[in-house]
């Protein structure tokens, strides 16, 4: 019997594509196609597919902007309806936060996303991951937490305030070059990114405090900009 698959994405290339190196695998039945996450819910309920590849950048509706994880919004119905597809997410992004947000979908029970890919992928291993997931097989896709030392969580927490390097340094009386290496030391463990300009530092440490929440380092309390005033060391 043949592997049931739908196929979401925004761009009709991609789902060109798709139909093309799907249609000359005999063991896969490309069932149906979405470019919104509307459309996506619509068919996979429809033709209840044992596996989607999903972008996980998708728009809501036709007409709108893709949003940024958006297609996890389609795991979130897998899972509260109970569907038994199995999800491969694909992504251009490199960096690792659609990986963080989607563990929620790998870790539950049953599982709901499988694999998780670039675009880069070729459709070789597109078709593979497909075969593995509509076995029920998932790729390990667990992400390590980074390990911070004491100091650099208790600069992160100031971070996560809006203090400065100069204001931190007051806060723990260090020389701010100390607590500038701290920051480059912690956001080159939750961002992988140890090379950093300054006219990048603004947009790094922002999202080096969204990617700590990502990871459970750091809790949305921890981000209050009203608490400035408050030692989170204490």
């Amino acid at each position: 019997m043949s592997i049931r698959v739908v196929v979401v994405d925004d761009h009709p290339d991609v789902l060109l594509g798709a139909s093309t190196y799907l249609g000359n695998c005999p063991d896969i039945r490309l069932v149906a196609q979405a470019q919104t996450i509307a459309e996506a819910l619509v068919v996979i309920r429809d033709h209840q597919p044992q596996v989607a590849l999903v972008d996980l950048e998708l728009p809501r509706a036709a007409g709108e902007s893709a949003e940024y994880l958006g297609g996890l919004a389609i795991g979130r119905a897998i899972r509260a309806g109970g569907w038994p597809t199995r999800l491969i997410i694909m992504t251009g992004h490199q960096d690792r936060s659609g990986l963080v947000a989607a563990q929620p979908f790998v870790d539950c029970k049953p599982r709901v996303v499988y694999d998780y890919l670039l675009k880069t992928a070729t459709p070789q291993e597109r078709i593979e991951a497909i075969r593995q997931a509509a076995q029920g097989v998932g790729r390990p896709l667990k992400l390590d937490v980074p390990k911070l030392t004491p100091r650099e969580r208790i600069v992160l927490r100031y971070m996560a305030l809006g203090l400065e390097n100069g204001e931190i340094a007051q806060k723990l009386v260090v020389a701010p070059s100390t607590v500038a290496s701290h920051v480059k030391s912690l956001m080159a463990k939750i961002l992988s990114e140890p090379g950093v300009e300054d006219g990048q530092l603004r947009r790094t440490r922002t999202l080096c405090v969204r990617r700590a929440l990502e990871y459970g380092i750091l809790r949305p309390d921890q981000i209050n900009r009203n608490h400035l005033g408050r030692d989170p060391v204490r």
